[in-house]
């Protein structure tokens, strides 16, 4: 996961950095050189990085260039990078992913799942190292296309959607009980519509 040359957004680079440090005091270690004597943008100095890809659980430094993690390793200059941010006693992680949220937000709807049981994702992923979110069945055939719409095309986060057998998905006994409200075909149908958001359907 943290390969250098692999492409990575800065925000998935960072998300995994438990930065109490910084969030509660802004002046915390963060240096800044002339940007004509960079090599990287960012340097993440001194924390422990835990990387179980390539079996890395140790204090490294961790260098990114343009979204890219560009150095993984002991001891990089930091007078080689425009923003140095020490994080020692920190952990330093790849982003996190959360494979049961509920986050079709935003329809108004109560005690509902498709409504106001869920979360909007951004205000609670990031903070928690947390990059990408898989709801487990919040929305159904006939309702994904709202969900895709309200909340996983505006999200930072990277939202996965696990699509419910129900057509309405998980909008109360009303609604998940209702066997003829359980049709395979037109979810197997969106769900091939939509492959890119990895729709398994939910049983």
């Amino acid at each position: 996961m943290m390969l250098p040359g692999r492409r990575l957004p800065l925000a998935c680079a960072l998300a995994g950095v438990v930065l109490a440090l910084w969030l509660f005091d802004p002046s915390a270690a963060l240096g800044r050189r002339p940007a004509a004597t960079r090599r990287y943008d960012m340097l993440l100095r001194g924390g422990h990085v835990v990387d179980p890809r390539n079996g890395i659980s140790a204090v490294r430094d961790v260098a990114i260039a343009s979204g890219t993690i560009a150095a993984v390793q002991e001891g990089i200059d930091p007078g080689a990078a425009i923003e140095v941010v020490d994080v020692s006693g920190l952990y330093v992680t790849p982003g996190l992913v959360d494979i049961h949220v509920h986050v079709y937000a935003g329809t108004g709807e109560p005690r509902s799942y498709a409504g106001d049981n869920s979360v909007y994702p951004d205000g609670f992923t990031f903070r928690a190292g947390v990059t990408t979110v898989v709801d487990a069945g919040s929305s159904g055939w006939r309702n994904f296309d709202d969900f895709k719409a309200r909340v996983i095309s505006r999200s930072r986060t990277r939202v996965l959607a696990f699509l419910n057998i129900v057509g309405h998905g998980m909008r109360g006994d009303a609604f998940e009980q209702d066997l003829g409200d359980m049709e395979a075909p037109p979810a197997a149908d969106l769900a091939r519509r939509n492959r890119g958001f990895d729709l398994p359907v939910v049983r």
